[in-house]
Formats: structure tokens, sequence, C-alpha cells
């Protein structure tokens, strides 16, 4: 069937359901909506280092050295090779048009229904590589990213909200496509399991505030709360798995390098129609709200492994495949496997273990030091020309258990401490599959812990100014980083010789931020500060103006300081200096 008679036969389906469900009553609509302009201006020079034409080796000559494996080299053992792809230039990291269009519908005292429509178009603005795909992807059919979503090369029109609620005293119901979102912390997401992440549009570089209302991919399901007693309520949902969705290749925030082929399709088809369970109990206890999860779900981020290249220059039976766009040499594979946090030396023997007797027929061994794995990395360059890596996604069942507990302190009216939000996340994830640095299809399995405290205020500093909006809070995971990398991969340097991933043995981090409205509330001032203790930060500063109800401009900035060594997460993004502007027209 067609996207998008699949799409009208869904709303028709709905309207039909409530219309039966109500009697075919009159219904009270509401329809509001915006149209706005997102441009985001770079801030500096540097190009995406993860796409072909920002590739830092670009009109690079590197020396390609296999003279270490003695009498098993080409006839010429050291050679020199030059990335011939250019460089990019860009103005712009976005310049995107986004209309969004809610409807609400009132039934009767037991049914309400929420439609939202949105539909985004990014022209080609950036210069990427050939003829980038912004939007399609390689997971549902016609490369839909989500399940109620249809999509070209620029532009992408889904329903991201499309649900009826049902509710008959301490019983409410939500049927149809939605996010559940749990857990409350700015950048960080603690309890906030159950919604994979839509990385297409802007990464994750919106305004902080939002808290990742607008990346959440939302899946059909349903989902239900009983309260008990009015201080104990339980709640259960169950939701089709969609995984995160990631940034194409040689789109302006894409973070994976673009020298592999990421093959997304059987790991997803052997996830498709697989449905997230889960509860949560909430309760107030004297002066602190508490609550309690339990889901079980498919790891939505996925964990990447070798896999068996196809496609045009394939090399049968191996992960590799001839291409221009792939690796030219031994430093540039050390080089890019330390940037996405990989061991290049583990990984080069594994590729070869793995994928015996392919590799074998190609003459490839292990080797049992780093400076034997480039030069016989090298040596293939010279025979080979140019090689892609090509890397299969999988998505893992994963159990999560969580805590969190609130409490508001009561101290002198109108001092600091009053009203001040203490608030604590938990979750413990037993056995959880990570990514390995060699991208061994035997994956790294931990027990994850992943902890936040959050100190929430506002507080009014004059009189002259209305309450300033204040949130602090501390991250600490086990195991990953915010990205969800294992922290094995930590540390590479790049060398060919040295500089192998060091590891890391947490990942903690700092955020703060603060929203203040000027005394007239036409104006307000917001500033949001993420900062990886190992030496890395995000600042985001931004101005709003709202002179009435139709028009809002706001403009913010991304910047991004890190100092080097692969081992903190702003390291990845630092390329992403940028000022950003949203012009919105309210209707």
């Amino acid at each position: 069937m067609p996207r998008i008679g699949f799409e009208k036969s869904v709303l028709a389906g709905a309207a039909f359901a409530v219309m039966f469900a109500t009697g075919a009553q009159a219904v009270d609509w509401n329809v509001q909506g915006f149209i706005r302009q997102e441009p985001a201006i770079k801030l500096t020079n540097k190009e995406n280092p993860y796409n072909q034409q920002g590739n830092i080796f670009n009109g690079v000559t590197v020396t390609q050295d296999s003279t270490a494996l003695g009498v098993l080299v080409p006839p010429t053992a050291v050679t020199s090779t030059t990335r011939t792809i250019d460089r990019a230039d860009n103005t712009f990291n976005l310049m995107a048009t986004r209309l969004e269009v809610d409807f609400q519908a009132n039934f009767n005292a037991n049914w309400n229904g929420f439609a939202r429509l949105r539909g985004y178009y990014q022209p080609d603005i950036f210069d990427g590589y050939g003829d980038p795909e912004f939007f399609e992807t390689d997971l549902w059919s016609g490369g839909r990213g989500s399940f109620l979503e249809t999509n070209g090369r620029n532009h992408m029109v889904d329903l991201p909200a499309l649900y009826l609620d049902y509710s008959e005293g301490p019983l409410w119901l939500r049927f149809g496509n939605q996010q559940i979102a749990w857990g409350e912390s700015l950048f960080f997401r603690v309890l906030d399991v159950l919604n994979g992440l839509d990385l297409r549009r802007h990464f994750i570089l919106d305004v902080v505030a939002e808290e990742f209302a607008d990346t959440r991919v939302s899946a059909p399901g349903v989902r239900g709360s009983y309260r008990v007693t009015n201080d104990i309520e339980v709640e259960a949902f169950t939701q089709l798995f969609n995984p995160s969705i990631l940034a194409n290749p040689d789109t302006p925030y894409n973070v994976i390098p673009s020298q592999f082929t990421i093959h997304q399709r059987q790991g997803f088809d052997d996830a498709k129609w697989a449905m997230n369970i889960g509860g949560r109990v909430q309760a107030q206890l004297g002066g602190v709200a508490v609550q309690a999860i339990a889901v079980n779900r498919r790891n939505p981020d996925g964990v990447f492994q070798w896999t068996e290249a196809t496609g045009p220059g394939a090399l049968a039976g191996t992960p590799f495949s001839m291409s221009n766009t792939g690796v030219y040499s031994a430093q540039e594979w050390f080089t890019y496997a330390g940037m996405a946090r990989l061991n290049g030396f583990t990984g080069f023997n594994t590729a070869i273990r793995e994928f015996q007797p392919a590799t074998g027929g190609l003459g490839a061994i292990e080797v049992p030091t780093q400076e034997l794995a480039a030069a016989e990395l090298d040596y293939f360059f010279q025979l080979l020309g140019p090689l892609r890596g090509h890397i299969a996604r999988v998505y893992p069942r994963e159990n999560i258990l969580g805590l969190g507990a609130n409490y508001v302190v009561n101290a002198d009216p109108g001092s600091f401490f009053d009203q001040l939000v203490i608030r604590s996340e938990f979750t413990w994830t037993p056995d959880k599959h990570f990514t390995s640095p060699d991208l061994s299809r035997s994956h790294i399995v931990e027990d994850e812990y992943v902890a936040s405290l959050v100190l929430e205020k506002y507080h009014r500093f004059s009189q002259d100014f209305p309450a300033t909006f204040m949130v602090l809070q501390y991250l600490h995971k086990s195991e990953s980083d915010m990205f969800g990398r294992h922290l094995s991969g930590m540390g590479a340097t790049g060398e060919r010789d040295s500089g192998l991933p060091t590891g890391e043995s947490s990942f903690n981090a700092v955020a703060f931020a603060a929203q203040q409205p000027f005394p007239n509330l036409i104006w307000r001032a917001d500033m949001a500060v993420l900062y990886d203790l190992k030496g890395g930060a995000l600042i985001q500063p931004g101005l709003r103006w709202k002179p009435n109800e139709a028009w809002t401009a706001e403009v913010f900035a991304n910047i991004t300081l890190s100092d080097g060594g692969n081992d903190d997460i702003i390291d990845t993004i630092r390329w992403a200096d940028e000022l950003a502007f949203r012009i919105t027209y309210q209707f």
C-alpha cells in the first residue's frame, strides 16, 4: 500500500473508532499551529570531519608503509597517497522550514483526541558529497524512519502524535502514536528510556529547555494509569519498538564516519514488530514523591558490529569493499577509529578472525602488534586501493529497573532554599550489550548503572524582574558515555604505532541551565552549559523575543570546547559551533 494511503487509512480508522465509541455526538475541535524558519550559521571554518568532504585527510598526502611485513610486501613497500575528494566550504549547518498543526478534540466527558501533523523541509544548501539523503532511512519500508512518516531526500511529513485519551474516575488510558517521557533531566536521559531519538533534523543541538520533545521518536502503543489512592498511582504501557534514527552520511550532523556503510535493515527486520513493555509506580511518602520503573525493551540506540560487505566493489565474504569513499591509509584508519571510540588494532584483527576463510583468501592474517597491523593495512591499500568498512546495527533486548525521588525544601519564605526541588534518578540495566571497540559480533556485556542528582529552583533576585528558573544537574554512568559508547574506546590518539584507546572507568558530567524573563515578559535570556568532567563543554546562550501572541524570534548559539584526547563527549561535536535562529508565526 502506498505510504500516504497507509497514513490516511490510519487517520480514517482512528476517526471511525472515536465516532463509534461516542455515538457520533458533536465534537469540540481546536486547531492551532505554527510555521517556523530555522537557520543555523556556522561560527568557524571547521567542516564535519565524519563526512566525505569534511574528512581531515582530504588533499593531504600520506605515506603508506608496509615494510614492517618483511618479505610479504608489494613491489613498492613505501608509497604515498592523497585523498582526492574536495573539501567542503559550508556557511550553514541548517536552513529548515517547519510546519506543525495540532488538532485537539473533545468528544465527551470520557474521550479526548490529539493529533500533530509535522512537516519539515531542508533545501540543498549544504555542500555534501553527491546527493545525500537528509531523511530517507533503511528502516521501515519506503525509507521511513518511523511508523507514521513519509519522506524524500529533502523533506519529511509525519504524525508524531495521533492518539485517543479515555478517562473514567481513577482510570486513564491513551491509545495511539505517542511519546512516553519518564524522567525530567535536561541533557541527560536516566528514567527517560522508553523512546529513541531522531537525530536527522538538528541532532541534539536544539534549545536545551525543550528536553528532547522534538527529538524523541514516537511509536504506536497503549499506555494507562490507575490511581489506587490519593498517594499511589500505577502505570503500564506497551509500545511498538522503533530505533533511534541516525543522521545520514554527508548530512550536516552525521557523527558516524562516512567511510563506513551502516547496514540497518537486517537488524531491524529481526526486531520489527517487537513490543517494548513496562510499568511504573508513583507514591507520595510524606514529603517525598517516589517512583519505581521496570522496562523490557529493544535497545533503540543499537549495537554495531562487522558484517559482510554487499554492493559494488564488495570483497565477497569480508566486511570490506573497494571504493574511493573508503579509507586510504593506515593513518586514516587509526585516526578515525579513535574518533569513533573504536580500537583500530583489535578491530583489524577481529575483522580477519570473524570472517575467515574469506579474509584469509585475500592473504589477510592476524598480527600481534599495532605496527604490523598498520603495515598490513597499508599493504592492502596499496594492493586494492581505498576500502570501505561494512557494519551492521542490531538491537538487543534488555531489562531496565529504575528509581526516582523528589523532595521540595520548605525554608523561610523568600529565602534561596525555600521551594528548592531536589530530584534524584537511578537505573540499573543488567547484562546490557555495548558495541565492542573491535566491532566484534561478540558484544561487550556488562551491568550498567546510571544516576543523576538534580537541584531545581525558581528564585526572585529582584522585585523588578520575574523569578529566575535555575537547574543544576550531575550525571554518572558506569559503563558508557552520554552517547552510549563503551568507555573502553576512549582516549585513542590515532597514531599508527601508539595511541590506542586507554579507556575510562566511568562517565561524569555536570549541567546548568537558567532562564530569566525581563519585566515586560517580551524578552527572556537563556543559558545552558553541559560540562564533561574529562574536559569538554557545550555552552548554549540564548535570547527570546515575543512581541505578541503570533510572533516569536529566538537566537541561540552552540559553542563547543574540548581539550582533545578523544576522552570527552564534546570532542565528537567540536566542529558544530553555530549561531541558530528560530522565527515563528503561530496561528
